[in-house]
C-alpha cells in the first residue's frame, strides 16, 4: 500500500499526523502510526478514529511505502535495523533526526532516504520545513514528501552541508526568537509601570506584525528600521544599542549551537 507510516507519536510525530490530516493532504485511510508507548497509540486512535494503528514497527513497515522516523536520534539505528529486513527495498525512509547524516542512513538502508527538519511553528501552519534528499530519491518520491510538508507550512530544499545553519534558523529559531521576545518584554516591564503580562502581549504581537510586514512588503530589516528610526529619535537609540552588543551575543550563541549540533545523535 502507498500509505504514509509514522513511527513515533510524541510531540513531533503527533504534530505531523495532525497537520497532514487536518490539512486534507492525506485521508484517514492513508496514514499508519505506531509508537512503543501503548498510551500514545491509544491517544492517536482516540484523536483520529479510523486511523491505522500498528502495534509494532515491523507491522507498519510491511503496510507502508513512505516511512517517517519521528523518534529520537539515538533510536534511529535500532529502528532501521529492525524494519529494513522486513521491507522490499523500494520504500522511502524519511528521517527527522538531527545529527544522523544521509551516509549513515544509506548505510543502513540502500533505498530512498530523505532528511527532514520540521519546526514547531508548523503546528499553526507557519514556518519552514527543511528537506534534504539522498542520492537514490526519485522525482516521484521527492515530490510526494515535499507536497506532504508543504501542507503544514513552507518547505526549503537544502544541501546537507547547509543543514546545521539552516536548522538553527528554522527549527531552533522559534526558541531563540521567543527568548528575545521575552527579554524585550521583561526589560520594558522592569523600566516602567507596565505589567509583565501586558508587556509580553505587546512584544509578541509586535514580533508577529513585524514578520508579516517584512514578508508581505518584501522590505529588508534595514529598510524597516530606516522607516521607523528617525534621526535622534527613540528607536534609533535602541537600535544603536542592540547593534553594538547583539552581534557578539549571537555569534557566541550560534557557535555553541553548531558545536552541539555536531554532537547530537553521537
Amino acid at each position: 500500500m502507498d500509505c504514509i507510516g509514522v513511527i513515533g507519536y510524541g510531540h513531533m510525530g503527533g504534530m505531523l499526523v495532525n497537520g497532514f490530516l487536518s490539512s486534507g493532504v492525506l485521508g484517514i485511510d492513508e496514514v499508519v502510526v505506531t509508537s512503543k508507548s501503548r498510551e500514545s497509540r491509544d491517544a492517536c486512535a482516540a484523536a483520529w478514529p479510523g486511523i491505522g494503528i500498528a502495534r509494532a514497527n515491523g507491522e507498519l513497515a510491511r503496510r507502508c511505502r513512505t516511512i517517517i522516523l519521528a523518534v529520537r536520534p539515538q533510536e534511529v539505528t535500532e529502528v532501521l535495523r529492525e524494519i529494513v529486513p522486513l521491507m522490499d527495498g523500494d520504500e522511502h525512509i524519511v528521517s527527522l533526526a538531527a545529527g544522523i547524516g544521509l551516509a549513515e542512513l544509506e548505510g543502513l538502508f540502500s533505498g530512498s532516504v530523505t532528511r527532514v527538519v520540521p519546526t514547531i511553528s508548523s503546528t499553526v501552519g507557519q514556518g519552514t520545513t527543511l528537506i534534504c534528499h539522498g542520492r537514490q530519491v526519485g522525482m516521484h518520491d521527492a515530490l510526494r514528501v515535499e507536497g506532504l510538508f508543504s501542507s503544514i507550512g513552507n518547505v526549503m530544499l537544502v544541501e546537507e552541508e547547509e543543514l546545521p545553519a539552516a536548522t538553527i534558523l528554522s527549527s531552533c529559531g522559534p526558541g531563540l526568537l521567543a527568548a528575545v521576545i521575552e527579554e524585550l518584554a521583561d526589560a520594558a516591564a522592569r523600566a516602567s509601570g507596565l505589567s509583565a503580562d501586558r508587556a509580553l502581549q505587546l512584544a509578541t504581537e509586535t514580533a508577529a506584525a513585524t514578520a508579516a510586514y517584512l514578508r508581505e512588503t518584501g522590505e529588508t530589516p534595514g529598510d524597516l528600521i530606516g522607516r521607523v528610526a528617525t534621526g535622534g529619535g527613540v528607536t534609533e537609540v535602541g537600535v544603536k544599542g542592540i547593534r553594538e552588543r547583539l552581534p557578539e551575543v549571537f555569534d557566541e550563541a550560534v557557535a555553541a549551537m553548531l558545536e552541539r549540533y555536531g554532537a547530537v545523535g553521537k
